[in-house]
């Protein structure tokens, strides 16, 4: 080995874990973020990010040889989108909007990092759930993929809308029948972003995630609804690819997506089997259209945080009662000092809830 290449094999070696431990660091403070313990989770966040500033400093000069250039793209482009979303954590500390835009280039360092999962075990890793890093789960993912298995982008650049991303995960079974979650983003978001808040899960799990673009800058809460033929199209596009489990169709929604889900979940005819609303509102609407006769007996899952500043906890309450009244098989999950976020940790129960009785997801 050349001395370039022990240097290269240096700098990746020392970028990786920092890179990983940067990249947790700010979704354990995204987790937990509200406007009174900004400051301290900066704190704690700016420790790893600086520590990769410091070996990045080191990768990013470095060239990569042809053969692997592609590789070194993907973790230098990781690395800037990880740095950039501690700097926008770091604004957060005056404008909150700022930390939580910092998601996004969290979504997008994901997104680079996500290629290098069957080569490196940390990566590959990072991408399951704590309980599912086994090994005889990690090697499942390390052989070529089947062409239809992984993720794609239908239409869904980030400068387009009315797409959608789709996450089939690479060592599912097509001769059995799968659950779907389609999961809805919040207002101005977008489906490629919202993929990533259900891949880990999905990955470990093996569920089809379908992760749809509003048509405008939010879904159709208000007005004509634009926007439900585009999610039944999309629930047909997706059988296409894999066997849909009829029991295990889950609409699943944050802030805006959230309210949207209730809405088109209960609907008449709906093809969804569950509906989850993380930080949403019920729309007073159900009620004067008589939509809450549909509620009966279906199976929904809301979860709001006590320190939500933009739907209040009472909000939630008060939907919970409504939905109770009506018959839902509700469950209601109120998390102490959680503010307007996905409640991401909550995934494990939402799942084991949506598989039937005696067995998980």
């Amino acid at each position: 080995m050349s001395a370039e290449d022990d240097k290269l094999a240096n700098a990746i070696t020392d970028v990786t874990p920092k890179l990983l431990m940067a990249m947790e660091s700010l979704e354990i403070a995204q987790k937990s973020l509200n406007p009174n313990n900004i400051g301290q989770l900066n704190g704690l966040v700016q420790e790893y990010v600086s520590a990769l500033k410091t070996a990045n400093d080191g990768l990013a000069p470095l060239e990569f040889p042809e053969a692997i250039s592609a590789f070194g793209d993907y973790l230098k482009q990781a690395c800037v989108y990880c740095l950039r979303a501690g700097e926008g954590f770091a604004k957060g500390q005056e404008d909150m909007m700022q930390a939580l835009r910092a998601n996004r280039a969290m979504c997008r360092a994901q997104e680079q990092l996500y290629p290098l999962a069957p080569l490196f075990t940390p990566v590959n890793e990072y991408f399951l759930e704590p309980a599912f890093r086994k090994k005889n789960i990690l090697e499942t993912f390390i052989d070529p993929p089947d062409s239809d298995a992984g993720i794609r982008h239908i239409n869904n650049a980030r400068n387009e809308r009315g797409g959608l991303s789709l996450y089939i995960p690479e060592n599912l079974d097509k001769l059995q029948p799968a659950a779907l979650v389609m999961a809805l983003h919040g207002g101005t978001g977008h489906g490629s972003d919202m993929l990533w808040s259900w891949l880990r899960e999905a990955r470990s799990r093996g569920f089809v995630v379908i992760a749809p673009t509003s048509q405008g800058d939010t879904w159709s809460i208000m007005g004509d609804d634009i926007d439900k033929p585009y999610l039944l199209n999309y629930l047909e596009f997706a059988s296409e690819y894999f066997t849909i489990d009829p029991d295990r169709i889950l609409l699943a929604g944050m802030s805006d997506g959230a309210t949207y889900a209730l809405q088109v979940g209960l609907r008449s005819q709906s093809p969804f089997t569950h509906i989850a609303a993380f930080s949403g509102v019920l729309d007073p609407l159900l009620s004067i259209d008589g939509q809450f006769e549909l509620a009966r007996n279906r199976k929904i899952y809301m979860v709001h945080g006590t320190l939500d500043w933009m739907f209040p906890i009472d909000m939630a309450q008060v939907a919970n009662a409504q939905l109770s009244a009506a018959g839902a098989d509700i469950t209601y999950r109120e998390i102490t000092d959680l503010s307007h976020n996905f409640a991401r940790a909550e995934l494990p129960s939402l799942l084991n809830w949506l598989s039937p009785p005696g067995e998980t997801l």
